[in-house]
């Protein structure tokens, strides 16, 4: 018995051993498949490992590592599974807050997100990536609550339950062309690298009713048993650039770009387009110009050239469509950045869009628009419901910009979407009133006019209303106009609308025999300076007056009566005569104005048939209509209160019409003429 400890203390070693033994080889397999690019198969073997793994420090670097699994396969839901186990081991790995960080804003989960972006600033506060996720949370939040006009809707007709990406229109808006990796692709074993079946090109047509056909693989010899895909057709319908990677039974060849052309066949053998003088060199996703001068593509290494970070867009040029590429130049700061930008597109214009998970976006891979200014790009989110928390990718617009596909998996799958911009309609309605009496006034001249040349008018109808149809990013003015009555001016503006909108505004038309009260015209105390507060509505009589040319005013001054009989005379005179040096002032001529000053002897009436009347009354409820503000009537009120609110509405500035034929027929009101 005395040999039996040593016995079992052999085997248990024995058997730790080679425990040891083969989570090292598991883990030297996943690293080889990881450093080839078989991401689906070095996850597969790191799962496996992991489950058996004691040590913290090793549970959390395989925990990392299949983080980076998911992350690269645009699994971002097992990415974010993978990252947590690995930062809660405290893993010596930076970089697995910021992307955990960025997993969890695929997820819309943003106020968790933005704890591992700060966490990350505070680890490396000289990498800008962690205020960049961080402040892409506010954005993305901001994005959804305020979407842009742009409308998003599956094309349930296209898709599978597989991934169906990277459109492109053929020659026509009725035929479209895609990758998928539906069981209808040639490849049959799932890839090491996705672990779905190698994707195809697919092509489908729309009927007249709007239906699309089943996909079908594209005819002729593009499509192999590795993958195609990211194509762009040409020349109507004629030339098709796209990615291909060949696969061979030991290993992943990478991907080139290659050249076909449409035939009685169907599509030509493929020609590899020779960019780089480096056959190793990896290079996918082609956009080219129409006019074939200009080619964008993917690409993480070119010999000689600086790479900004993950994957990077390049641009070559050449001077005829059969001619040689130029050097490859990298695009530069303002769109590659330390995270991937993939699967440009360019636009007949010119316009590139580019999707990338390293500007602040809204989750995972966002769209992108850029625009060259001189020499720079100009780079704007496409936002809200172009962009979602998920991946979106792989874009493509037809002529006029305002409608096109987008790959996402914003829905359980990558799956196509169409996009379109709808007309923005803005109408302006409106109604005439007579401000005393609140009915409508029908046969008011409505005159429409914007400083951009765009003028109508029309009638109101006999309820007073009246509709215009307005443009986008246009200013205007609605002036109403009525015989006896004074103009009625309104400003209303399209420009900066991204929303469809109707206006609805009424025109107070004002009998043109009233007195009206110019309210807030204040005075300093006991004198007749004007102060900066009483502008506003003076400014406002400038408007009337300039709106209603025709008429001339006299401008009245009235004080309460405390006070000197004399002293409030030549204090009102001088308060009226300091309002029209100022209407003078700004531009209405000296001959349409006549100033008066009432000192104390005209007391506030107070009416319900006026608009300011009824305020008044709203506003005061001791107050009652037909009310006059005597020094009697004040001195009999029951507060100081209610006493200095009627000195106040006896302090008042004034104008009535003196005549409505200013230029023409100069006759005055009441003249029996």
């Amino acid at each position: 018995m005395k040999n039996i400890k040593p016995v079992l203390f052999f085997f248990s070693f024995l058997l730790i051993s080679v425990n040891v033994y083969s989570q090292k080889r598991l883990i030297k397999k996943a690293d080889e498949a990881f450093a080839i690019g078989e991401y689906f198969l070095a996850s597969e073997t790191y799962e496996k490992v992991y489950e058996k793994l004691t040590s913290k420090p090793e549970k959390a670097e395989v925990a990392f590592k299949l983080g980076e699994c998911g992350r690269i396969m645009m699994n971002n839901r097992k990415a974010a599974k993978w990252y947590r186990k690995a930062v809660r081991y405290n893993v010596e790995k930076p970089l697995a807050w910021l992307y955990y960080g960025n997993a969890l804003k695929s997820l819309g989960k943003y106020d968790e997100a933005k704890i591992q972006f700060k966490k990350y600033q505070n680890l490396i506060p000289a990498d800008e990536r962690g205020k960049i996720g961080e402040k892409s949370c506010d954005y993305a939040l901001d994005w959804i609550a305020n979407p842009t006009r742009w409308t998003v809707v599956k094309v349930e007709d296209i898709n599978s339950k597989y991934a169906d990406f990277s459109p492109s229109f053929g020659k026509s808006k009725a035929e479209i062309y895609f990758s998928s990796t539906r069981e209808s692709a040639h490849g049959k074993d799932p890839s090491n690298i996705t672990g779905q079946s190698y994707a195809d090109i697919f092509t489908a047509k729309k009927d007249r009713k709007g239906k699309w056909s089943v996909p079908v693989p594209v005819e002729g010899n593009v499509n192999t048993p590795g993958s195609e895909g990211a194509a762009v057709i040409l020349n109507e319908g004629s030339t098709m650039y796209f990615s291909m990677c060949k696969q061979t039974e030991n290993a992943n060849m990478g991907c080139k770009i290659y050249k076909s052309r449409y035939n009685a066949g169907g599509w030509s053998d493929p020609q590899e387009v020779e960019l780089t003088g480096d056959s190793s060199v990896t290079v996918a996703h082609p956009a080219v110009s129409k006019d074939e001068l200009t080619m964008y593509f993917v690409s993480d290494s070119i010999p000689g050239m600086k790479c900004r970070g993950g994957k990077d867009i390049w641009m070559v040029k050449r001077s005829s469509p059969n001619g040689k590429w130029n050097k490859p130049e990298n695009l530069g700061s303002k769109i590659n950045t330390k995270g991937d930008e993939k699967f440009p597109y360019v636009s007949d214009d010119g316009t590139l869009y580019f999707a990338s998970d390293g500007h602040p976006g809204m989750g995972g891979l966002d769209i992108y628009k850029a625009v060259k200014n001189g020499t720079t790009w100009e780079v704007e989110n496409m936002k809200s419901p172009i962009n979602s928390p998920k991946d979106d990718f792989g874009i493509c617009f037809y002529q006029n910009k305002k409608f096109g596909y987008l790959s996402s998996d914003r829905d359980k799958y990558i799956n196509l979407y169409e996009f379109s911009m709808p007309d923005l309609f803005f109408v302006l309605k409106g109604k005439v009133i007579n401000s005393n009496s609140n009915a409508p006034l029908p046969d008011a001249k409505v005159h429409l006019t914007s400083p951009s040349g765009h003028e109508s008018e029309i009638t109101s109808a006999s309820d007073g209303t009246f509709r215009f149809n307005l443009h986008p990013k246009t200013d205007y003015t609605v002036i109403a106009s009525k015989a006896k009555y004074l103009s009625a001016l309104v400003d209303r503006s399209t420009k900066g609308l991204n929303k469809s909108k109707t206006f609805d505004i009424i025109l107070d038309l004002a009998p043109i025999k009233n007195t009206f009260e110019l309210p807030n015209i204040e005075y300093d105390v006991a004198k007749t300076t004007l102060r900066p507060e009483s502008m506003v509505s003076l400014d406002k009589l400038v408007k009337i007056l300039t709106v209603n040319s025709h008429i001339t005013i006299e401008l009245s001054a009235n004080t309460d009566f405390r006070g000197g009989d004399e002293y409030n005379q030549n204090l009102s005179e001088g308060r009226a005569q300091s309002v029209m040096n100022y209407l003078i002032s700004k531009g209405i001529k000296s001959d349409r104005l006549t100033s008066v000053g009432n000192g104390e002897k005209n007391p506030k009436m107070i009416s319900a048939k006026t608009k300011n009347g009824r305020k008044i009354l709203s506003k005061y409820k001791f107050l009652k209509n037909g009310d006059v503000l005597t020094e009697a009537y004040i001195n009999n009120l029951e507060t100081d209160e209610q006493k200095e609110i009627c000195h106040q509405l006896n302090r008042r500035t004034e104008f009535r019409v003196l005549r409505d034929d200013y230029g023409i027929n100069a006759v005055k009101f009441g003249s029996g003429k």
